[in-house]
């Protein structure tokens, strides 16, 4: 079976793929929706709390990480991958496995299946503070390539963080959606004593 990485990129977008068939939704093993996707992909999955209407911007932090803990967890039972971009807060990952199980095996290449009898943990990754933006459009899009690179590489998933943080960065500086220049392999993201460190979000 092919294994897909889903961006929604928009509102509109978000919930079509778990419309289109079951073999499609049952393919998308990754997804990394903003929140107000988050809200719209567990409406259509039959989420059947309360979803609020709550700003990004207007949360308490504690508040964010509890919607996004109760909205991600019932769609993590859908789907073995969560990642959920909260702007300038930073980012939650959702999976049933802890952080030090990479996403796939850097010797064979082979997606690792997460473990459906584990329950499911909710770590909560920092943004980073940046003295100067330049522009905000695509910092999403390229996040998501950088965790894709690095996950494809068999890195932990701290490091995905991270180097989706450094590629982040690099678009919010850049003038156009996508950054004149990125960085290499060679570049200190990349190494797992130097990677993003996360906080545990609890019920």
């Amino acid at each position: 079976m092919h294994i897909i990485f889903f961006e929604p990129t928009d509102m509109r977008f978000a919930a079509k793929p778990f419309n289109a068939s079951t073999l499609a939704a049952k393919a998308i093993r990754f997804i990394s929706p903003n929140l107000y996707e988050l809200r719209e992909i567990a409406r259509n999955l039959r989420y059947e709390g309360a979803i609020a209407a709550t700003q990004v911007e207007d949360y308490e932090l504690t508040d964010l990480l509890r919607e996004v803990r109760l909205l991600g967890s019932f769609v993590n039972r859908h789907v073995d991958n969560v990642i959920v971009t909260l702007g300038a807060y930073g980012v939650v990952v959702i999976r049933r496995t802890s952080e030090q199980v990479p996403f796939f095996s850097a010797d064979t290449g082979h997606y690792k299946s997460t473990d459906s009898g584990s329950g499911t943990q909710c770590r909560f990754y920092r943004g980073r503070a940046l003295d100067r933006i330049v522009n905000v459009s695509g910092a999403g899009d390229s996040f998501t390539s950088g965790f894709v690179a690095a996950m494809l590489d068999g890195q932990l998933e701290s490091v995905c963080v991270n180097v989706g943080f450094e590629a982040a960065c690099c678009a919010l500086g850049s003038k156009g959606a996508v950054a004149e220049r990125y960085f290499d392999r060679g570049h200190s993201c990349w190494k797992a004593n130097n990677g993003a460190t996360f906080i545990t979000v609890d019920e």
